[in-house]
């Protein structure tokens, strides 16, 4: 009952780091996976996407907008890349 809207709240603060934010995420999804509640991979995704702070949007835009949807590690790196990029 914790698990679930611990994972939904989970938001990234303006000028937060991609690493702390996803590993929070990643560490709850891990979490609900031991107790049986194993939220799928896209679900996860579009959670993320829809969790990054503002600063994120040209990106989120850019990804949702794809044909198909990045799975979980496809997203982290892209991510990653993305503020490698200083783009954020």
């Amino acid at each position: 009952m914790y698990l679930e809207p611990k994972l939904k709240s989970t938001k990234m603060q303006k000028g937060e780091h991609v690493d702390p934010f996803l590993i929070e995420l990643q560490e709850t999804h891990d979490e609900l996976s031991v107790v049986g509640s194993n939220p799928q991979d896209s679900k996860l995704v579009r959670l993320a996407l829809h969790s990054v702070s503002d600063e994120w949007q040209v990106f989120i835009q850019s990804t949702l907008g794809r044909e198909t949807l990045s799975n979980w590690d496809e997203m982290w790196a892209a991510l990653k890349q993305e503020e490698r990029l200083g783009q954020m």
